[in-house]
């Protein structure tokens, strides 16, 4: 029986790590919302950037930290725009669910991209066949799964449902005028 994660368990995880909401809730679902292995899972997820001074980490590399470290190891890493660019398109994606049975699958962007410059005439063509199909579109991930991003995708979403009913609507009855 899974537990139910509360804004709050995820607030004060957010809070206490360091990381952004969508880890939190993350690291807590993969914990079953119990907080010490969520904080356990993001640490051995390397989500965690910073232990803070005179701490201690069960990460070997780094045991305890000591405030007269000149320059973290991680703000090297905010610099590496080659691990972004990966981050981005491995941990982004593509979500596809459908509307009546719900089921869903979902595409990393960076295979997306890849198939866009591989078939550019095959990808839209299957999204619009989606469509036909009952299929819905959205984004999830760090970056991505944003309100601004995921309302555009609903409004793509509901002008293609329109879309797809005027044209069943158009050959129903052009097919019952031919019948």
């Amino acid at each position: 029986m899974k537990k139910e994660i509360t804004l709050e368990q995820v607030a004060k995880l957010k809070e206490y790590a360091d990381v952004s909401f969508y880890d939190a809730k993350l690291a807590l679902e993969q914990a079953d919302g119990d907080l010490l292995e969520a904080l356990l899972w993001l640490e051995k997820m390397g989500k965690i950037t910073d232990a803070g001074a005179g701490a201690y980490t069960t990460r070997p590399e780094q045991g305890t930290t000591d405030q007269s470290d000149p320059v973290p190891e991680e703000k090297e890493e905010e610099n590496d725009w080659g691990g972004r660019i990966k981050s981005f398109l491995v941990d982004n994606r593509l979500e596809a669910y459908h509307r009546e049975s719900g089921r869903e699958f979902q595409v990393p962007v960076g295979v997306c991209i890849v198939l866009l410059v591989i078939a550019f005439w095959m990808v839209p063509a299957l999204l619009i066949l989606g469509y036909f199909l009952g299929w819905r579109y959205r984004m999830a991930g760090p970056d991505l799964n944003r309100k601004e991003v995921n309302d555009a995708m609903e409004k793509i979403n509901d002008k293609a449902s329109d879309v797809v009913s005027d044209v069943v609507s158009g050959v129903k009855k052009n097919f019952n005028k031919d019948v």
